[in-house]
């Protein structure tokens, strides 16, 4: 299943309270902290709870089933929301998604997610679909968890999952015992080894079933266990950075599939220029809250004229990691650059672009060919 993602930035910097956050437009960096121009969120704060058992069928614990097993929206999802997620409320609410009483469902239900293009925040009767069950769970495909610094309690996301599966209702109760259909396995659509030469890109596909069959709208994300040698976008295209060996998983639902070994090859490819790469950072991050005049996360500009980001890339060494190149001519696998773009956990700070799907490996492929070239400023 794929989901592709275009009009992604390189950064995004956004200034987050501490309190617990469910973002589903974009999420802030918290590891990043002043070197980005961010701050950095507490994560010792606990969930707020509430609730008597006489408001709306809310049992001790904002968000639990109620002992009839009958909720519904106002009464029952909301609840957990306006307990868990204040930061989107208010008149400023975070990254701009209100989940406020009488907010909440307009912004949710259908609407697309910023962070998974094609995906809804909400598919209303497919929760294994919806971008907010995603985030609720360990490991999401984009950002950290939330809430941030904590987690909703099994019984509440079984509660919005079941009001999903229902077909997310805005006021009619639903039977809240359960969820949506569960995933039973992931398979990736390869047979044996794969293959993938250092500059070039290879897509492949994965399949997710149920107990009923396939399971058509299912969520996939991806992982490499040696991103260094191996880069997989959101869509499941591996690009290769250097050569190496690395196993290839696709996850939904919390399941894994069966690793696939992928061999990078030495290869070389065609040459970027600096010109095609300035095409890439001028979109993704020379824009506004970026790496740009009065901003400058990492001290690095992108909207600086040619002559001297090509300097800033090449001669300075990486702010944040002592020793490190911003750009080491010849090895992407050694360059801080690409480092923050093709590994989920970098030295420092969050992947590249904050928030947001990982950067499509073809634009990511630019970067690598014109430092495997040497990266000339041309």
């Amino acid at each position: 299943m794929r989901f592709f993602s275009r009009g992604l930035v390189l950064c995004g910097v956004f200034v987050v309270p501490a309190c617990n956050v469910v973002v589903l437009a974009d999420d802030t960096e918290a590891s990043e902290g002043a070197s980005s121009g961010g701050v950095e969120p507490t994560s010792g704060e606990d969930v707020p709870t509430g609730g008597t058992g006489e408001e709306g069928g809310v049992g001790e614990e904002t968000g639990a089933p109620p002992m009839d097993g009958v909720c519904d929206f106002p009464g029952t999802v909301q609840p957990i929301f306006t307990a868990s997620c204040g930061c989107h409320g208010g008149g400023q609410p975070a990254s701009g998604l209100a989940l406020n009483d009488g907010a909440a469902y307009a912004a949710l239900v259908g609407v697309d997610s910023a962070q998974q293009a094609g995906v809804k925040r909400v598919q209303a009767g497919a929760p294994e679909a919806s971008y907010l069950i995603d985030k609720l769970e360990v490991d999401p495909p984009v950002g950290e968890r939330m809430p941030v610094g904590g987690a909703l309690s099994d019984a509440q996301i079984s509660v919005i999952t079941a009001w999903i599966a229902a077909g997310a209702p805005a006021v009619d109760a639903f039977a809240c015992a359960g969820g949506g259909e569960d995933v039973d396995e992931v398979v990736v659509d390869v047979a044996g080894k794969i293959e993938v030469q250092v500059g070039e890109i290879v897509e492949v596909d994965a399949s997710v079933f149920g107990a009923g069959g396939e399971l058509a709208n299912a969520t996939v994300t991806w992982s490499s266990s040696a991103e260094r040698a191996l880069y997989v976008d959101g869509t499941g295209a591996l690009l290769g950075i250097s050569v190496g060996t690395a196993e290839l998983r696709a996850h939904s639902g919390g399941v894994d599939s069966a690793p696939v070994i992928v061999e990078v090859v030495a290869h070389q490819p065609a040459p970027a220029t600096f010109t095609q790469v300035r095409a890439v950072t001028d979109a993704r991050c020379a824009v506004d809250g970026c790496h740009v005049d009065g901003v400058e996360p990492g001290d690095l500009r992108f909207d600086r004229d040619v002559d001297k980001l090509w300097e800033e890339l090449l001669e300075d060494e990486a702010e944040q990691v002592d020793g490190l190149a911003r750009i080491d001519p010849g090895a992407p696998e050694d360059s801080y650059v690409v480092q923050k773009l093709v590994m989920r956990a970098p030295a420092v700070g969050a992947q590249m672009p904050i928030g947001l799907a990982p950067m499509p490996a073809e634009e990511v492929r630019t970067i690598v060919r014109w430092v495997l070239a040497g990266a000339p400023n041309n």
